[in-house]
């Protein structure tokens, strides 16, 4: 009892935790690799497994099925998005506050910034924003129920962190009263649908500029949200200009 009780000890100590941390950051990697190299459906449990060194029976230790891989995946890109999206609003409300800018302006560029910043990463990471919109965008269900919840939990989370900042637009007076929830669905999915037209574009870019057209639609649902016309475009110019 004394060995069993030690050895539970072991697998939660924070040293284990760690390293399996470690261990699922490589998996995912090899993972993202692969899918960028030769496409999702040369993905593999077994060619993972090998390329990491293990045995495909010791990788289900940390994903079972391939479903759970792919969301792993999936989960870790959306992670990283809204943590890269908190960073730059940060930098952006740190540069609002020395510079003096009203609650109502701050609330909206905020709000920009984080619009501006999911367009930004589906043109230099086209490869990591198509894995992780595959799922959510695509009426196809390739995920099962299970893992696929588990991908809107995190897209969830995300989507609060930008319905947060509607709301403090709505507190602010810069925004009229409405549900932030629903609104941050309506901003993501707006942009979600300009970005997945890039292959329309990629034949054309002179007649289609999507990220004129991103950056349009942000400020026009500001607009259509209450904020006041000259402001949107005032904090635009802003996000453009110092690059948040």
């Amino acid at each position: 009892l004394h060995k069993i009780s030690h050895l539970e000890k072991a697998r939660h100590s924070p040293h284990v935790a760690q390293k399996r941390r470690a261990r699922i950051r490589r998996i995912l990697q090899t993972t993202l690799e692969i899918v960028s190299r030769d496409g999702r459906e040369s993905l593999t449990l077994k060619r993972v497994a090998e390329q990491e060194g293990l045995t495909t029976a010791a990788l289900y230790r940390y994903f079972a099925s391939k479903d759970a891989l792919v969301a792993g995946l999936q989960r870790a890109l959306i992670s990283a998005l809204a943590d890269l999206t908190r960073r730059h609003v940060e930098k952006a409300e740190r540069w609002a506050a020395d510079e003096g800018l009203g609650e109502k302006d701050q609330a909206l560029l905020a709000v920009v910034v984080s619009g501006f910043v999911f367009e930004e990463f589906s043109r230099a990471a086209q490869v990591e924003f198509g894995i992780l919109s595959s799922d959510l965008s695509s009426p196809e269900h390739s995920l099962s129920d299970r893992e696929a919840g588990r991908v809107f939990d995190t897209a969830w989370e995300a989507l609060s962190d930008l319905a947060a900042r509607l709301r403090l637009g709505e507190e602010s007076g810069a925004l009229r009263a409405g549900e932030p929830s629903e609104r941050a669905v309506a901003l993501w999915a707006g942009l979600q649908g300009v970005v997945q037209t890039r292959k329309l574009s990629r034949g054309a870019p002179e007649r289609i500029d999507l990220t004129r057209v991103a950056k349009g639609l942000v400020a026009a649902l500001l607009v259509g949200w209450g904020a006041e016309e000259e402001a949107v475009n005032r904090m635009v110019e802003l996000t453009d200009k110092h690059g948040f």
